[in-house]
């Protein structure tokens, strides 16, 4: 298997993972200031896997044969407040018949439901009077839906569901099972979802809180309004390959000379130890090849594990 790294391209920077525990005498994640995000991957680089070398070189990562949008129409049903949900909202069975159409990326407010509210300083909490990390008992709730189906040549690869911002607490479903939480809004999420997927249609489901104890942290001079702000995707890689990479670089006074530091991290998802070649170049302007190199993993990469490589051109 070999892990080509050409361009850092588009795809926006997943975030953290901090699982929280179980128990019944848990809090809601939204409602529990320890818990920031649950089953979530590690924050990393931001780039797009390709099939071919031309494509990356591209720099459309849209176009990725890897890359599948899920902007768009969405079904949408809204509460004024959480206690209002019905029981079943994730069911995948459930009647539609009561929830409406609503455009992703948007805000709910700017479509419809609920009221979007400006203040420079303070929250929008009631009363405006907050007591943190305690938020109003009328928080309002947008429920998002829609249908999924995984690409045939994505088989055999891991598949995750990247949203580049969704505020505030979002809990993802699918088929009914509770994927994972965030509530990091201004940051990407990604999970993934390879065991929560069947074959063929596959039902998404996002519950959007309003409000969270992230909320606490967004307090700035704009209009506070909610929901899936920005692009929804589903993107595969093999279940070897790169899962990130950092690049340092020196120069010298003159701008001139310098000295080039790629630190890549290999994974391996497969339940066998597999040898992953890293390839890498560095392009100028003029899209000539400045320098460029590759390593093998002489031990080969562990089952479920994380290697590393740090190459270093002068």
């Amino acid at each position: 298997l070999r892990c080509a790294w050409l361009l850092p391209l588009l795809m926006g920077v997943a975030v953290n993972d901090m699982c929280a525990g179980t128990g019944k005498d848990k809090k809601p994640y939204w409602q529990d200031v320890q818990t920031v995000g649950v089953n979530k991957q590690a924050p990393r680089t931001s780039f797009m896997t390709y099939a071919t070398r031309d494509e990356a070189l591209k720099g459309k990562f849209t176009d990725s044969p890897y890359y599948c949008s899920l902007n768009g129409t969405w079904k949408f049903f809204f509460v004024n407040s959480y206690k209002q949900l019905p029981e079943d909202i994730t069911n995948p069975e459930i009647d539609l018949s009561d929830w409406h159409d609503i455009q992703v990326p948007g805000n709910w407010e700017v479509q419809g439901y609920g009221t979007a509210i400006y203040t420079n300083q303070g929250y929008e909490f009631k009363a405006r009077n907050p007591q943190p990390p305690l938020l109003p008992e009328d928080n309002p709730v947008g429920v998002y839906r829609r249908d999924i189906e995984i690409p045939s040549n994505w088989e055999g690869r891991d598949v995750f569901l990247h949203i580049e911002g969704a505020k505030s607490g979002v809990y993802v479903y699918i088929n009914g099972r509770e994927v994972g939480y965030s509530e990091d809004s201004k940051n990407p999420a990604e999970f993934l979802i390879n065991s929560y997927l069947r074959p063929g249609k596959n039902v998404l489901t996002l519950k959007i809180f309003r409000w969270s104890t992230g909320s606490y942290l967004e307090c700035q001079d704009f209009w506070r309004i909610s929901g899936i702000e920005r692009d929804v995707a589903l993107y595969s890689q093999p279940k070897a390959a790169m899962r990130d990479f950092r690049v340092k670089s020196t120069l010298d006074d003159t701008y001139r000379n310098g000295i080039f530091v790629l630190q890549a991290d290999l994974g391996n998802r497969y339940d066998r130890p597999v040898n992953l070649t890293f390839a890498y170049e560095l392009i100028n302007e003029e899209g000539n090849v400045v320098c460029g190199g590759e390593k093998t993993a002489g031990a080969g990469c562990a089952a479920h594990g994380l290697g590393g490589f740090h190459p270093r051109v002068l």
